[in-house]
């Protein structure tokens, strides 16, 4: 199935998406309705006609090696925003997501930081974006960000250790991270990777592994249900607010360590609401750059990634690319 692509000058796409997404409840998670009968890869389009919106902006002068330009990633970043809330600023476009009252984590990935050494940059400008529209930064948590990253910056630092009572998210329980009760509101920046055993990693993994105490139980399968049982439970669910990936370097083989001669430049960073939608899109900017390199495709489908697929199923977002509409962003 080819995905439904829409390129957009900034501020042309419509609110309708993102408000009846959020219509639940002001200050509520986003999450986009899943509609997994049989193959989730291939399900039909939601009857009501609402899509997930992922925004995929591209740029050639955003990265070279590990030196990414700060101007060009602020720009990406807030054309990003724009596009996926139809809103006419980046200011209209974070008050539309956040609270003004939220204390806001971060969550970033440690696993293979070193090696791709776009943290730092993409850290301090998300964190400018977001003061830019009126939270201070002392409102803001970094999650698995570079050691020293929040005194740099000036944000809160993210508060260790787990909780004392596990969890139980149906196929398995675990203690939850215990930055979790600190901060109302997540916002979850992965990379985009291969992975050994999830055959890649974004979005869905970054959180599902990323925030219990015990991850490596959860590898069977797959990690499949775990990965959506997990970001499906309350604890996360119910605070994730926005997925912004940084693939501005990716790992195209050999993850999810970034391993000398198996990353590679991307240019592109994605946003949006349905971590699932997210990580669908991720696959295709993955394969595109395998084939770059003369790879075969990681997978043709979602359905092909059993923690993608199982996470469709289980109704925590849309993983059909043609379910998904793309606001193409190209500078």
């Amino acid at each position: 199935m080819e995905e439904r692509h829409q390129s957009l000058p900034i501020g042309a796409q419509s609110r309708r998406h993102f408000i009846r997404a959020i219509a639940a409840g002001a200050g509520a998670a986003v999450w986009s309705r899943a509609h997994a009968s049989g193959d989730p890869s291939n399900a039909d389009a939601p009857s009501d006609g609402f899509r997930p919106i992922v925004a995929r902006a591209r740029s050639s002068h955003a990265i070279r090696g590990t030196s990414v330009h700060p101007l060009v990633l602020r720009e990406m970043l807030g054309e990003s925003l724009i596009a996926l809330t139809g809103t006419a600023s980046v200011v209209a476009a974070w008050r539309s997501i956040l609270k003004p009252d939220d204390v806001i984590g971060i969550k970033f990935n440690r696993s293979g930081q070193d090696g791709l050494g776009t943290t730092e940059t993409f850290a301090s400008e998300l964190i400018a974006s977001i003061t830019s529209a009126g939270w201070s930064r002392e409102r803001i948590v970094c999650i698995e960000a570079p050691r020293g990253l929040d005194r740099h910056l000036g944000t809160q630092p993210a508060r260790i250790g787990f909780d004392e009572h596990p969890t139980d998210f149906g196929s398995g329980s675990d203690q939850f991270a215990s930055v979790l009760n600190q901060i109302t509101a997540l916002i979850c920046v992965p990379f985009l990777k291969t992975h050994n055993v999830a055959g890649m990693t974004c979005c869905l993994k970054n959180l599902s592994h990323g925030l219990v105490k015990h991850p490596a139980r959860y590898h069977d399968g797959g990690c499949a249900p775990y990965i959506g049982d997990i970001v499906s439970s309350a604890p996360i669910r119910s605070k994730l607010r926005l997925c912004i990936v940084d693939a501005l370097r990716v790992v195209f083989e050999g993850g999810p360590e970034a391993s000398a001669g198996f990353t590679g430049d991307a240019g592109v960073v994605l946003a949006g609401t349905d971590p699932v939608a997210c990580d669908a899109i991720g696959l295709t900017v993955l394969n595109q750059v395998r084939a770059d390199k003369g790879l075969a495709p990681l997978a043709a489908t979602a359905a092909e990634l059993p923690y993608l697929a199982a996470a469709a199923q289980r109704g925590l977002g849309t993983a059909a690319r043609h379910a998904i509409e793309v606001a193409e962003i190209h500078r």
